[in-house]
């Protein structure tokens, strides 16, 4: 009896421990995802230690505990090393370029390597050896990356134009000599390469990979593969030496040439600072107080929170002196060693850009020695081509790279360090560079850098140019990267603020117009005069990132210009304020206290980062703005400088500024906020050069008129025009009621006249009326948006909306009514007028003609529009609803035409019929028309409305259908009928007269 509870409780424990084993597999997979996992069998491990006797006789006693073990296995990983294949007649790897035979930049092209530690044998870590397995992924791209991680334990090649790659796995035995690090491993790959052989298919060793289908690939278990680490990670001990050779005959199709491969030790490595005497050579007496710029009061904690967050920055290339663009070591990069094909490209220093990877930073307080830190960093040359990605992860030390190390020194507030080109083993041999980095404290418009270094000769043996290098601080590395940096060393200084002065003088005389403006219009301006968020919302909507056109225009298809600018400072505040960061209430006070330009309607001082893109503007493609803001006329007055190209050559030109042209005056004028419900904001650029025409930098005048900038919150003037134009229409429909009541009035007087109008003219009218009640559409106008302002509309009517909906609703019920009614009484009057005698049936009016005439102007006119609509949306002009067909869409558009022009018909019956009578009165068709001109104007002269957070610029089509000089020719051919409907009606009275 109890074995039955017994088995129950057996069941429910089994369920429970299933339960738990499927709750905790989960994490437990996630816990060891990062972690090197027991995936290697190493059965070659005989093998290994007989080809690997060499290097294993030289092993010392390893000091290894497990932690120090699992250290060690991403210690030793490396990510886009360097490779190098000896001369010889067979290749590693085919690749396929991607760019063609006529592209000349190798510097784009890349032989990468990756090495990764997969496990440790913590179960046999004996006295001189420890196995260990991982894989090498080695590869040549033109910029694309390479795999991560291998997708299993087997060898693979992959290869598409642009990129190919090979995995191999490996396992062998790490070991430790006197001279430092070694592993020896053994692994199986695949050749890339058939040739040789009559069948692969009939071999037992053919291995087909996944990644390159054209036919099975031959393995081969005969690689070697030897990796070298240095014991210490310091400035001369960094390099990881590696080599990879075939094993086999060189007879073997499976045979390759050996390969060298470089790389460095990185982040899991500790480094050690251990270079004084090469630095003291270099530093010592301080030789970096060149009148470059002023440095500025850090604290060692900062330097070294602010050094290490230059990682993977990209810096520009300034100058290298002495250089004229002609002379020969004007084509040499300072101490980088460049390859042949490379030093042959034109404009070399504004094709290369410098990186720092791998920073080290040790502050005062850990050197027992305050106020100063020590720092450590490689410097590489990066190709414009290179893909940024591969550039920041790459560990290859070459020619191309400068590793270095130095002190900063609170007193000096400067740092110098000693630099050692390539792969810096042979001591002072190669440390022959001297880098002086510069941290300013102040910006201004001719020194917008946030770090400026110079690279230097140390001593005449084996001496380089200096080369000059710089990263330029944009506005938004103020609000993201710098922010705390920025906050508390920065400040700007503005220097071209009389010059503004003068500018903003000459350009500004008083009329009725700046009075009119001054007194109507609002323009960005700061609101709050007591609150700093006021001057940072003010940066923001003075900020600008949209496309625009020449104005004039030069032709029918003039180029799309691309336009930023960025506000750097506005008054004492640098960049933005961020109630949400760290940022005290002293730092505040301060900026306010210090800001003379706080109250509304004062100019206010600005600096600007100013980019414009396209082809006719290269010369003048990033502008560096200082100047004054006048709030009342949302007007920038500005001083330019940009840049002279190093490519340039010579600068035998005055009036230069830090080698920048600084002779450039700038004005922005900016759209009023008080008609934002109406017009979407944009701005107007003009650029002029001071110089003479026949100066080499003088250039001509520059004006570009933006698209529409999109602004953070558009809702208020989203709700007044929502208001507005139900007010509108309520307006509209009114008016049209009472001239429909007033013509009613005149039949009533003119009882002859009545026949003569035409229903074909009502007819078209009516519709007009009815149709939005029954399809719930726009009446009278369609709400006009972009693509991506549906939702908008969708958060639902207010109390105010629906009252407006009824009421407008009832209003066009009318109008439809009473235009009934004038159908009735014109169809009884000419049923009158066929009874009663005598009976003439010709001259009796009737609108079969008159209808199929005036159809048939419009179904010629539909034709157009359609074909015109095409095109637009060929183009990208306009937008369509992807659910109405484009026919469908056209014939909704053309029915507004249709109504616009309710005239015709009359026109045409009045000259079919031959009428001698007044059958219009002027305040209907006068008063009708005018309704209609004040609707296409309005419709005209309004902008979409547009959402902020998905409006995507040039890519966001709005829904308008008729462009703004289309609605001028409908507007005019309104007016046009209105004049011949008069016409025609006076020459009626003169012959009634006569």
């Amino acid at each position: 009896m109890d074995i039955l509870p017994l088995a129950h409780h057996l069941m429910a424990l089994a369920f429970l421990m299933l339960l738990l084993g499927s709750f905790i597999s989960p994490f437990s997979d996630f816990e060891s995802s990062d972690e090197p996992s027991n995936i290697c069998n190493y059965e070659r491990l005989s093998e290994v230690k007989r080809e690997c006797n060499s290097f294993l006789s030289s092993a010392s006693k390893l000091k290894l505990d497990i932690e120090k073990a699992y250290r060690m296995s991403y210690a030793l990983s490396f990510r886009y090393g360097d490779w190098v294949q000896e001369a010889g007649t067979s290749p590693l790897m085919p690749f396929e370029d991607d760019m063609g035979k006529n592209f000349s930049d190798s510097g784009s092209l890349l032989k990468l390597v990756s090495f990764s530690i997969m496990d440790v044998d913590f179960s046999h870590l004996h006295e001189d050896e420890v196995r260990v397995c991982g894989y090498l992924s080695i590869g040549v791209t033109r910029n694309r990356t390479l795999s991560n991680h291998a997708d299993d334990w087997s060898p693979s090649f992959w290869k598409e134009p642009g990129i190919s790659e090979l995995i191999i796995p490996f396992e062998g035995l790490y070991i430790e000599t006197e001279g430092g690090r070694l592993m020896c491993f053994l692994g199986t790959s695949v050749s890339p390469f058939s040739e040789g052989f009559s069948d692969l298919l009939e071999l037992p060793m053919a291995y087909s990979s996944d990644f390159y289908p054209q036919s099975p690939l031959l393995q081969d278990d005969r690689v070697m593969l030897v990796l070298r680490y240095p014991q210490t990670f310091s400035l001369t001990s960094r390099v990881i030496h590696g080599e990879m050779r075939n094993l086999n005959q060189n007879s073997n199709p499976k045979y390759f040439d050996k390969v060298y491969i470089s790389s460095q030790l990185g982040y899991y490595s500790n480094y050690q600072f251990v270079s004084e005497k090469l630095i003291l050579e270099a530093c010592n007496p301080y030789p970096c107080r060149d009148g470059l710029i002023d440095g500025g009061i850090i604290k060692d904690s900062q330097f070294c929170k602010f050094f290490q967050g230059l990682s993977a920055e990209m810096f520009d290339i300034v100058g290298s002196s002495g250089c004229d663009g002609t002379e020969e070591h004007c084509y040499n990069l300072g101490p980088f060693v460049l390859g042949n094909e490379l030093k042959r490209t034109n404009g070399i220093q504004d094709k290369f850009r410098i990186m720092m990877n791998n920073p080290h930073c040790i502050p005062g307080d850990k050197l027992s020695k305050l106020g100063s830190a020590k720092a450590s960093a490689v410097f590489r040359v990066v190709s414009s081509q290179e893909n940024l990605f591969i550039a920041e992860q790459r560990s290859g030390l070459s020619g191309m790279t400068l590793s270095a190390e130095g002190t900063w020194n609170f007193s000096s507030r400067l740092l110098c360090m000693v630099g050692c080109v390539g792969l810096a083993e042979t001591g002072s041999d190669r440390c022959n560079s001297r880098i002086c980095l510069y941290f300013p404290i102040s910006l201004s418009i001719t020194q917008r850098s946030i770090f400026v270094g110079t690279i230097s000769s140390i001593n005449n043996t084996d001496s380089h140019n200096l080369l000059s290098f710089r990263k330029v601080l944009r506005p938004p590395d103020v609000l993201n990267k710098y922010y705390d940096y920025s906050s508390s060393c920065l400040s700007y200084k503005y220097s071209k603020i009389e010059s503004a002065n003068i500018l903003l003088k000459r350009n500004e005389n008083f009329n009725l117009v700046t009075f009119m403006k001054k007194s109507l219009l609002k323009y960005p301006c700061v609101e709050d005069t007591n609150n700093i968020t006021s001057l940072s919302q003010l940066s923001d909507e003075l900020s600008f990132d949209t496309s625009g056109l020449p104005n004039p225009l030069p032709n029918a298809h003039p180029p799309k210009v691309y336009v930023t600018m960025e506000i750097l400072s506005l008054g004492s505040l640098l960049g933005r304020h961020w109630s949400f960061r760290d940022f005290s209430h002293k730092e505040e006070s301060k900026i306010l206290t210090n800001s003379d330009s706080t109250k509304r309607g004062q100019l206010l001082n600005i600096s600007a980062h100013f980019t414009l893109s396209g082809e006719s503007y290269v010369h003048i493609s990033v502008l560096y703005l200082e100047g004054l803001y006048n709030p009342l006329l949302g007007r920038a007055f500005l001083i330019g400088c940009r840049d002279i190209p190093l490519s340039q050559g010579p600068m035998n030109i005055t009036n230069l500024e830090s080698r920048m042209d600084c002779l450039i005056e700038a004005k922005v004028e900016y759209s009023s906020k008080t008609t934002r419900w109406l017009i979407n904001p944009t701005a107007r650029i003009s650029i002029t050069s001071q110089r003479d025409v026949e100066d080499a930098l003088y250039f001509s005048p520059i004006s570009i008129q933006t698209f529409l900038i999109p602004y953070s919150d558009n809702s208020k003037e989203f709700i007044f025009r929502q208001n507005f134009e139900e007010s509108f229409r309520m307006l509209v429909l009114s008016a049209s009621i009472a001239c429909i009541l007033c013509q009613l009035f005149f039949m009533e007087k003119k009882v002859d006249a009545i026949p003569f109008i035409s229903l074909t003219m009502l007819g078209v009218q009516a519709p007009g009326y009815v149709l939005p009640l029954v399809t719930d559409g726009a009446i009278l106008f369609k709400w006009k948006k972009f693509q991506y302002s549906d939702n908008l509309l969708d958060s639902g009517k207010t109390m105010w909306l629906q009252v407006f909906d009824c009421t407008l609703k009832f209003l066009s019920l009318t109008a439809f009514v009473l235009t009934l009614r004038l159908c009735q009484k014109v169809t009884k009057a000419r049923l009158k007028l066929c009874t009663s005698p005598p009976r003439n049936l010709r001259q009796i009016p009737s609108d079969k003609l008159v209808f199929l005439s005036s159809w048939t102007v419009h179904i010629v006119g539909f034709v157009a529009v359609h074909f015109i609509h095409l095109k637009k949306t060929a183009d990208g002009i306009i937008s369509t609803d992807h659910k109405l067909s484009e026919w469908v869409t056209d014939i909704d558009e053309y029915m507004g035409l249709v109504q616009d022009f309710f005239l015709l018909p009359q026109i045409i019956s009045n000259v079919l019929w031959q009428t001698h009578v007044k059958p219009l009165r002027e305040l209907y068709y006068i008063g009708l028309t005018l309704l209609r001109l004040l609707v296409r104007a309005y419709d005209s002269i309004r902008d979409p409305v547009l959402n902020p957070y998905l409006h995507k610029g040039d890519n966001n089509r709005s829904s308008v259908f008729f462009s703004k000089s289309e609605d001028i020719i409908k507007m005019t051919i309104l007016v046009v009928l209105a004049v011949t409907v008069h016409v025609q009606q006076g020459n009626f009275n003169k012959a009634l007269v006569k």
